[in-house]
């Protein structure tokens, strides 16, 4: 199973398994989180925060969304290092929370 890896501003990561995520939403004008559902029993989804580089808050954006697509397609099936997700120019994922809702 692989991962992807969504970097911090400080250097560290969280890593997702690829496996299971069939639906990266895209950010919106009032929500500019991204929500990855992730099947299973129970189905979970995993809500992904942006941060700049100074770890502030961040609105993810649409190239955030393609590049997570881009690193699950990688990812999906492969074993070794984890696929380092591009958010775009200066994004960072600022929190990864796993939840039983999805995000609004």
């Amino acid at each position: 199973m692989g991962y992807i890896k969504l970097m911090k501003a400080d250097g560290s990561s969280d890593l997702i398994p690829a496996e299971g995520i069939h639906h990266v939403s895209a950010p919106s004008s009032t929500n500019k989180d991204i929500t990855l559902d992730i099947s299973g029993s129970p189905f979970k989804y995993a809500v992904i925060a942006g941060a700049t580089s100074a770890d502030a808050a961040a609105d993810l954006t649409a190239a955030s969304r393609n590049g997570i697509n881009a690193a699950i397609e990688l990812a999906n099936g492969a074993s070794g290092p984890a696929i380092v997700v591009d958010l775009g120019e200066g994004l960072f994922c600022k929190s990864v929370e796993i939840t039983d809702t999805a995000g609004t």
